[in-house]
């Protein structure tokens, strides 16, 4: 029978049940159980107290596991025996089969506690959870925290949980604060020793209301009509070299601050709520402020890590990849990716940041290129000091900097730049004003400013514009 032995099947019904899950759940009744296992279900209105109810009879029972399955999953008749027969998923406690976020976007219910929890405001609301993580189609991952859509559970830990005054005034399952009932079990497992896991090798369907449109309607047919036409379907292979390089970056940076890669790699998926996090207990108000917050935020470094592999950041370094014998300027040069792949690439590149950790970082990095890049340095603490090449600098690249900037300090940067900018030079650059709905709150909206500023040039391409010739 395997580690999970006799399974007690329970689903909580909601006032809609959808057909695709009637079909599901009539098919394991059919033909996807085994002697002995029982199937329960509940009405609730409540989830958490559905689920506690069945909890209570599951421990009545002499079932040895518990399976949870959700009103809206959709699967197929050998679910159940799929996941309980895995070898493998035996050695685990808690299995949840896979399975995305109800709406969109499909994100994985693949929850992985974040490593620097937010110590604002925000913290308070609970637990914080990562889910953009690579997948393996045929893997075994473990987590946090499970989602209970489609999850087997170990007799013990319910009997680990009970309370003195026995399972009538047990709750295993609570809704606290923003964290539901699943999380707050998970939460309760993990503390009395269960070890948790999620299983892509079954794949389980989540039934939800969509919002669809015009944008929808143009993506399914491009993409029907690109299947019929011979392209391959979707996989995720096309991400694989992101994440790749991901781990490569993040293993980089673990070598210079004594982490693992994995500790840094699990921190670059936070992206920049960390940061943002560490913002609003700061909170700095002043020019010295601000740059002290910069210059002493570690969090950055991971959150430039995520930053500097996707998609967006590599469509900037592309625009640069036929730069030859420039004289550069790189302001807020972050990590050095942008001011490594310049100075390799056979140009001067001075690069400048504020003092700190990213700065410290980027000198470190640059020194290890055992001369393939001779050509780069570090600038200065203050922009007013730069000595630059005679004429100025044939280029110039700010890119995701200036929204960094104290308002007390845009005029007076982006007078600089022009003037260390020689006559006919190009200026790269790459601005995010906004703040993401409070994602960035760290982001100065100086677009009117920039507006005025870059009148003066012509645009080149996306991201590059040529100054007058004098």
């Amino acid at each position: 029978m395997g580690d999970w032995g006799k399974v007690f099947v329970a689903t909580r019904y909601q006032p809609y049940l959808p057909a695709q899950t009637c079909e599901s759940l009539i098919g394991l009744a059919v033909s996807g159980l085994r002697p002995g296992d029982v199937r329960d279900f509940v009405y609730s209105k409540t989830m958490h107290k559905g689920a506690n109810i069945l909890a209570r009879r599951f421990l009545a029972s002499a079932c040895d596991s518990m399976c949870f399955i959700d009103s809206d999953a959709v699967f197929g008749a050998p679910a159940l025996e799929e996941l309980r027969s895995d070898a493998e998923g035996q050695g685990y406690d808690v299995l949840q089969a896979f399975t995305v976020k109800r709406g969109w976007p499909p994100e994985p219910m693949y929850l992985v506690a974040m490593p620097d929890q937010p110590q604002s405001v925000e913290g308070r609301r609970g637990r914080h959870f990562t889910t953009q993580l690579p997948l393996d189609a045929n893997y075994i991952y473990a987590v946090d925290a499970v989602s209970l859509h489609f999850t087997l559970i170990k007799r013990w830990i319910f009997e680990a949980l009970l309370d003195a005054d026995g399972p009538e005034h047990t709750y295993w399952f609570e809704y606290s604060r923003d964290q539901g009932e699943d999380v707050t079990f998970s939460a309760s497992a993990q503390k009395v020793g269960a070890r948790m896991g999620m299983s892509t090798r079954l794949k389980v369907g989540h039934v939800g209301d969509l919002v669809t449109g015009w944008d929808t309607m143009v993506d399914y047919y491009d993409r029907k009509l690109a299947v019929e036409m011979g392209e391959p379907g979707a996989d995720l292979n096309r991400f694989m070299p992101i994440w790749r390089a991901q781990r490569d970056l993040s293993a980089l940076v673990a070598e210079w601050t004594g982490e693992t890669a994995e500790q840094v790699y699990e921190r670059s998926l936070q992206g920049g709520l960390p940061v943002a996090d560490r913002w609003r207990v700061a909170a700095p108000e002043s020019v010295e402020e601000l740059r002290r917050f910069y210059g002493s935020t570690r969090e950055y470094l991971y959150d430039l890590v995520k930053w500097n592999v996707t998609p967006a950041f590599q469509r900037i370094l592309a625009s640069l990849k036929d730069a030859r014998g420039e004289y550069v300027f790189e302001i807020g040069g972050g990590l050095g990716t942008l001011a490594e792949m310049l100075a390799v690439n056979g140009n001067f590149v001075d690069y400048f940041d504020v003092p700190g950790v990213l700065r410290d970082f980027a000198a470190w990095r640059f020194e290890r290129l055992n001369g393939r890049a001779p050509h780069v340095r570090v600038m200065g603490d203050d922009l007013r000091m730069l000595t630059g090449p005679t004429g100025g600098y044939d280029r110039i690249v700010a890119v995701d900097v200036l929204e960094h900037l104290h308002p007390d300090e845009i005029g007076f940067t982006l007078a600089t730049l022009d003037r260390r900018l020689k006559p006919g030079g190009l200026l790269t650059a790459h601005n995010a004003w906004s703040q993401g709905d409070g994602v960035y709150p760290q982001h100065f909206d100086h677009s009117a400013i920039w507006g005025e500023f870059i009148k003066e040039f012509s645009q080149v391409d996306a991201f590059t514009w040529r100054k007058a010739a004098a």
